[in-house]
């Protein structure tokens, strides 16, 4: 008798799990994703030069959401070096990956992205705290190229005392 009671309890139990949507099924479906791997935002490109103007940087301002997965790729123009840094931003993302060719580079800090002569990286990531942050090209931030990204909260609230470049 005792182990009919507990196999109508588990047949009970397993009824009420798969009807709230916990089977195994809807597992495999994707009910639970990890947002720096699934349903990531695309950005729109970073560049860096032109075929006129190697001191040019595009865009210039990106919004992004606090718990969005992001790839964001970052091109360079060949015939100058950049050096792509945003060390505050860079502190306050979890890194997924970087992809550069067919190397995926996995590492839970980044300082800069260099390119020696053009080429083109991604940058696989996850806005973890609201602030503004500044990005360019190490050395020549005087020349115009920085740029800011501001991290807004979930609810778009602008963060209290968001970090800044130096934090």
């Amino acid at each position: 008798m005792p182990r009919l009671i507990i196999l109508v309890a588990l047949a009970s139990l397993l009824g009420t799990i798969t009807s709230k949507g916990y089977s195994a099924e809807s597992a495999s479906q994707g009910q639970i994703l990890d947002p720096a791997a699934h349903n990531l935002t695309r950005l729109e490109p970073l560049r860096f030069g032109s075929e006129t103007d190697n001191s040019a940087l595009q865009p210039k301002e990106y919004r992004l959401k606090v718990g969005q997965g992001y790839r964001w790729k970052i091109q360079a123009t060949p015939g100058s070096e950049y050096a792509f840094i945003a060390p505050a931003f860079f502190r306050n993302i979890w890194i997924r990956k970087v992809e550069a060719g067919e190397v995926e580079i996995k590492s839970a800090t980044l300082d800069e992205i260099e390119f020696e002569n053009g080429g083109e990286a991604e940058l696989f990531f996850v806005a973890i705290r609201p602030g503004t942050y500044e990005y360019g090209s190490k050395g020549m931030m005087e020349r115009g190229m920085v740029g800011k990204i501001i991290v807004e909260s979930v609810d778009g609230a602008p963060a209290a005392g968001s970090p800044k470049q130096g934090d």
